[in-house]
Parts: structure tokens; sequence; C-alpha cells
């Protein structure tokens, strides 16, 4: 459509407008693709049940795509259509992309047909503005509300799938791959995380994480923990101390169910915080000091949860603390001042012509060099769709 000249030619805004176009158009694309993947299901039947490997096969083939991904996308596309119409038309009208319509798929695999399509209402009418990622978070935290009776059935059936793999890379590397409850590994994470820390205090010049991978290696193959210990953080609604039987939030990995709060607490030698949350989902703290003190930056990092630029979800813990107006030009060191961002993002910040504000403790306002705003608001730590019970019902949680 357009040729090497007229895209060298285009102004910042005029590039920006033509890959928003480019992914309109890729998306009703993708819609007519998955219409085809599934009619194909519906022309090569596997009667063996075997999740439409006769298609597939024949898909692959013409495609030059593996076996298994081609039987994978010719079953996510028969799933969608049958399951998920409303979500088709959506990708066909550009307002999400197929990695959303995927991401749907796999997210509700283990929901009844029925709860399924309670989840897919609730998630178009809020597609708007949503990334990938915050678009797969909102999945997974409205799950367990939409069936909290079967959280504790889907938690088994998929805690009976964890599994370690092991995938060749590129240059005599390799990827390996561990699938298992969320906080086990977010603990395993934070330990690799303090060694590689220790390892860079003490000298060693490599990347973090590369060291990570040092460190991993070193506590698996040697037994190298270093005496090192982590703490978890858990923020739950104020309702949990009345009783109530509803999600909370693992710091650095998102919803988790009931039963793992449950679980996460009664587990011997686990070291967490429990962080409870007002009905906004707000951690808000004030100090005068230079650097925030240690429970300030907690509460940042516990309110922002990932860098606060659109569509970065950089993990707070792993981000930098921000005055967004500087100390040097009298900015407080306060949570109405203070602001996660990953050091990429804080850097782009000081770059010519971009600005940021906070215009509230938690919502900040980005302007790009082509003076387009974007706001990125302040997700709760809990979320308060399930009534509260009333004071007097159930009595209060041991925890």
């Amino acid at each position: 459509m357009f040729d090497v000249d007229v895209v060298a030619g285009m102004s910042d805004v005029e590039v920006l407008d033509l890959l928003r176009e480019l992914e309109r158009e890729q998306a009703v694309r993708d819609a007519v693709k998955v219409r085809a993947l599934a009619r194909m299901a519906e022309l090569r039947p596997d009667r063996d049940g075997g999740g439409h490997r006769f298609a597939g096969a024949e898909v692959g083939v013409e495609l030059r795509w593996t076996p298994g991904h081609a039987a994978c996308q010719v079953a996510r596309a028969a799933r969608l259509v049958a399951l998920f119409p409303s979500t088709v038309d959506a990708l066909a009208a550009a307002r999400i992309d197929l990695a959303r319509a995927h991401a749907l798929a796999e997210i509700t695999e283990t929901l009844s047909v029925e709860h399924a399509g309670e989840l897919e209402a609730w998630i178009l009418a809020r597609a708007e503005g949503k990334t990938i990622e915050g678009w797969r978070q909102a999945l997974r935290a409205k799950k367990d509300r939409v069936d909290p009776e079967g959280a504790r059935r889907r938690r088994e059936q998929r805690r009976r799938e964890r599994r370690v793999g092991l995938y060749v890379a590129e240059d005599g590397m390799a990827c390996f791959d561990v699938y298992d409850t969320g906080e086990r590994l977010r603990a395993v994470y934070l330990m690799v995380d303090k060694v590689a820390r220790a390892m860079r205090a003490e000298g060693a010049s490599e990347p973090l994480d590369a060291l990570r991978a040092d460190a991993l290696y070193d506590m698996v193959v040697n037994g190298g923990g270093r005496g090192v210990s982590v703490e978890l953080q858990v923020a739950v609604p104020y309702t949990v101390l009345l009783g109530a039987d509803v999600p909370g939030t693992l710091a650095g990995y998102g919803s988790i169910s009931s039963a793992a709060v449950a679980e996460l607490v009664a587990a011997e030698g686990t070291a967490w915080r429990r962080v409870v949350t007002d009905p906004a989902g707000k951690v808000l703290e004030v100090s005068a000091r230079r650097h925030p003190g240690a429970d300030l930056a907690r509460h940042i990092r516990l309110r922002d949860q990932v860098c606060r630029f659109p569509g970065c979800h950089r993990q707070a813990a792993a981000c930098e603390l921000d005055h967004t107006v500087p100390h040097s030009r009298g900015g407080s060191t306060s949570a109405d001042n203070l602001g996660c961002l990953c050091p990429l993002h804080h850097k782009l910040k000081d770059q010519p012509a971009w600005r940021l504000r906070q215009t509230r403790p938690g919502l900040f306002v980005w302007t790009t060099p082509g003076g387009r705003t974007h706001d990125v608001g302040q997700d709760p730590l809990v979320d308060y769709e399930i009534p509260a019970p009333r004071q007097g019902e159930g009595s209060l949680a041991p925890f």
C-alpha cells in the first residue's frame, strides 16, 4: 500500500496513524483466518478425538507449519468460533487483536461453557485500552469471581499438570521451562534474584539476568542458597478479616485464589507479609526524606505493581523509584510524587519533549513528543466486585 519513499517521508503522527491502521487491518484478516481454520475443522472431523489432528495435518502441510502448531491453531479457532462468536466479531471489527482472542480461549479452558460466556461478555465490555498483559490479568482476576466454587477444582487440575521442560536454543544455549503454581515460582524467582544481587554487591560484573541464571544453577546443582531468605507479599481486601472467601493478589504475580492464599499462609518456612487494602485498593505513605524509607518504598511498589509507562509490565520490584517532579526542582519524597519506572522508561522520561505528570497518587499522564497523552491508572490490588459480607457474618480469619 505504501512504498519505501512514502513511509520515509512520513511525520511522527503519520507513522503512528499508519501503524494503528495496519493493526486494524491485521485484526480483520485474522478474523477471516480464524473462521477459515474453524471451517477446516468441520470439513476434516477427527473421529478419534485427537484434537483436530486431521485438519491440522492438512493445514500444516499447506502453510508449512509443524503438525503440533497447526493442530493447536485449528483447535483454538474451532473453540473461538463455537464458543465465543462475539469475540470473533470483535476481532473482525478490530476492537481486539488475535492475541487477546487466543488468551480468552486459553484462560477459559477450565470453565464451563456458561461461565466462559459470562467471562467473554465481561471482558469485551472492557476491551478498550488494555494491553495484552492487562487483558490476561483482568481475565485471571475475574475468572475466580465468575466461578468461585470451582476455583479449588481448577487449581488442583492445573497443579497436576506441573512440569519441567528443556528446549534447545541457538549457539549452544537452551531454555529451561518450569510450569508450577504462581506462589512457588514467585518464591523461586525472589530467591535467585536476591542471591544474584548479593553476587553483584560482591563485585560480579555480569548483567543481573545472567547472575540470576548463575544463582539458579548454583542453588540447584550445588545447593548454594547462601542463607538467603525472601518475603512474599499478599494483598487481601479488608473483607477477608470478616471471613469473606475472596481472592487476593500476590505481589509480582497477580490474582491468586482464596485457596492459594490459605495454602500460602499455612505453609511452613514461608515468609510472607499481608497487605490489607481499603475499598479503593490503595496503599499510601508519605516521607520527607530524600530517599524513601523501607515502608514507603514497599507501599509505592505495591501500589504501582508494574512500571508506570503505558503498556510496560516490568514488575515493580525490578523498577526504580522515580520522583515525578525531580527532587532537585523541589519535588517531595512522598506517595503523590513517587512512581515505579523501569530503567528504560526512567531514562525516556528525561528525553527531550517527553513529559510525565502525576495528577493524583498513582495516576500518571504521559505526553509524547508528538503531543499525544496517555493515562496510566492505578489498578486496585484487590477487585471489590464481590459484595462485602455484613458485619457479624463469619469470624475473623486467622491471617
